[in-house]
């Protein structure tokens, strides 16, 4: 039976293709007038798919059988069929290559349309996020034709309030980060994999996805190319043999993944944890003890004998204090407090 076929994922298949044909709308609508058409089947194709209420895999029988959805014409029919046998749409790829993929998130965002983007492409070197950022930064905008003061602090002021509304509640973090979680730890050569970052500490709101996984170090390379292969994967930001990050293609949501030694684990986990406060402040602790504290371990300054870092609590204790949990790690009092019931004990 065909279904049987289909690549199984976490996300639930109208959510990933909804996603995706909504970002295919996007490299239509930048690429000009003359694909607008394109771009409304698709936009049309992923509301469809958002407000279905059964999984599209339900009616792909074959290629005939979507057409006869409202909305979904023979090539998005295709397409689809496409996806749930591969996990990826290769028309998508080949879209992302013609135009400047990462600047289009930022399309939904007031002012931002895709004239004014494709303008600005072309007039500076502006390709992502980032480069815009620092464009409005350093004042490269003015002078350009059609950009005037007002304009500009209107731009300024739409891409901040988009960049702070990027971040994901808690609970839906802990949803998606869990769901991604469980995906790695089926990966051969996945000794043990926790969430870290935020998320581990229960931020409120939640900027992006960290992943520390312990493997051995010849299976890095195997784990990391399996890893950017899952369908959920939309683009590789970078890849090295013992970090990786990655946007999921749904709703753009950045992952990035440490590999570590089973000696480093629990140094890494502190590191990834944060907060970035209390992390200094164990380092300055440890440097006053004469030992060096890193994302390795726990290492003498002038011999680099190594004391801890296999786990969290070992780390914790070499510098006599008691085990702090995530959600307290802000260096607001409580690593003086750890210390003092470390001596009590």
């Amino acid at each position: 039976m065909l279904q049987s076929l289909f690549k199984t994922t976490f996300f639930q298949n109208n959510a990933s293709l909804s996603a995706i044909f909504h970002h295919m709308a996007d490299c239509y609508r930048y690429l000009g007038k003359e694909e607008r058409f394109r771009a409304i089947a698709y936009e049309n194709a992923a509301n469809i798919l958002h407000n279905m209420k059964e999984d599209i895999s339900v009616y792909a029988t074959d290629v005939k059988s979507l057409d006869k959805i409202g909305g979904i014409g023979e090539s998005i029919a295709e397409k689809i069929m496409e996806y749930l046998k591969t996990g990826a749409i290769h028309t998508f790829e080949e879209l992302k290559k013609r135009v400047p993929y990462e600047l289009l998130e930022l399309m939904d965002i007031t002012g931002f349309g895709p004239a004014t983007l494709k303008m600005l492409h072309d007039a500076l070197p502006i390709s992502k996020r980032e480069d815009l950022i620092s464009a409005l930064k350093n004042n490269k905008l003015q002078g350009l034709k059609g950009f005037g003061k007002k304009r500009i602090e209107n731009m300024q002021r739409a891409l901040k309030l988009y960049v702070e509304s990027k971040r994901m509640l808690l609970a839906d973090a802990q949803k998606t980060g869990n769901e991604i979680l469980r995906e790695i730890e089926k990966i051969p050569g996945v000794q043990k994999a926790a969430l870290a970052g935020s998320l581990r500490r229960k931020k409120e709101t939640i900027g992006d996805i960290d992943i520390v996984i312990q493997a051995e170090p010849k299976s890095c390379k195997k784990i990391v190319n399996t890893f950017i292969k899952l369908p959920q994967v939309g683009r590789v930001l970078v890849k090295g043999l013992t970090k990786v990050s990655v946007l999921l293609t749904y709703q753009r949501i950045q992952v990035d993944i440490r590999l570590v030694n089973a000696h480093e684990y629990g140094a890494a986990m502190l590191y990834s944890t944060g907060s970035k406060e209390h992390n200094i402040k164990l380092r300055m602790m440890a440097k006053e003890k004469g030992y060096k504290l890193n994302e390795y371990g726990i290492f003498d300054v002038k011999t680099n004998k190594k004391f801890a870092g296999t786990t969290e609590e070992e780390m914790y204790h070499f510098l006599d204090l008691k085990y702090i949990p995530p959600e307290l790690r802000l260096n607001k009092g409580e690593i003086e407090k750890a210390a003092l019931q470390k001596k009590t004990v």
